[in-house]
């Protein structure tokens, strides 16, 4: 039986609290580069990788590292420095050396750039590129049946 949509789909759009962190907050995000400690995926749409997360059965306050750009409607997942290119589904994009990332400077940042899920202060975790691929390949399999695309595995 398909489990309720999980707590990463309530984070579609933002909270009336994260909206106002971003107008109190100037100089609220920073440019930084990727492939030192981490590397990237940038999912399309949105909802397509928060799915994926909650496929995934990853807790929001871990600290994987997660962003959302809502102008853009992409998620930007974390994933160990070398290892993006391992992320295989269509409607993504990697991140690593050479490529730079906007990132909140504070706590919450911008529409830009929204932590959805803080890295962990002294120890971020990170997504595996591998499991984070088939959780994609597995909503949008699910999304092609009609199937609501946060389900639970089989």
């Amino acid at each position: 039986m398909p489990q309720e949509a999980g707590p990463w789909s309530a984070l579609s759009e933002p909270g009336d609290d994260i909206r106002d962190s971003w107008s109190s907050a100037p100089h609220s995000t920073i440019l930084v580069d990727c492939g030192l400690e981490w590397d990237a995926v940038v999912v399309a749409p949105l909802e397509r990788g928060l799915a994926a997360l909650t496929r995934l059965g990853l807790p929001i306050d871990r600290g994987y590292p997660v962003l959302a750009d809502y102008v853009r409607q992409e998620l930007v997942i974390h994933v160990p420095a070398g290892t993006a290119r391992r992320c295989a589904a269509q409607g993504t994009r990697i991140l690593t050396t050479g490529s730079w990332l906007l990132v909140p400077a504070g706590e919450r940042g911008s529409i830009f750039a929204t932590w959805l899920s803080p890295p962990h202060r002294s120890r971020p975790r990170y997504v595996d590129p591998d499991e984070l691929s088939d959780a994609l390949q597995q909503v949008d399999k699910h999304s092609q049946r009609g199937k609501p695309a946060c389900s639970s595995p089989p």
